[in-house]
């Protein structure tokens, strides 16, 4: 199963603040949550108390956040430090 992503302008925002190599691996990380959303590596999960908003990990201790569109579309809304993210989204 496969999933569609759009990245929205705060994503982009907050990935142009990160050092370039982190940039790529955020990418990276969405291509492949695209082709494999179970992948155990992204340990992807629910945002507790933020309903249609899920969490994926990305190398390098970068979380990326997802908003759900539908059953099988996500929209990036975050991607930052693991800190930075979770002050962020006040977790």
């Amino acid at each position: 199963m496969s999933v569609r992503v759009s990245v929205e302008a705060s994503f982009v925002r907050e990935a142009k603040k990160l050092p370039p190599d982190r940039r790529k691996a955020a990418e990276q990380t969405l291509v492949k949550f695209m082709a494999q959303p179970d992948l155990p590596r992204l340990k992807f999960r629910r945002l507790e108390g933020a309903a249609s908003y899920f969490i994926i990990n990305a190398r390098r201790g970068d979380r990326i956040i997802l908003r759900k569109i539908a059953a099988d579309s996500y929209a990036a809304v975050d991607v930052g430090p693991h800190d930075n993210v979770y002050r962020r989204w006040n977790r």
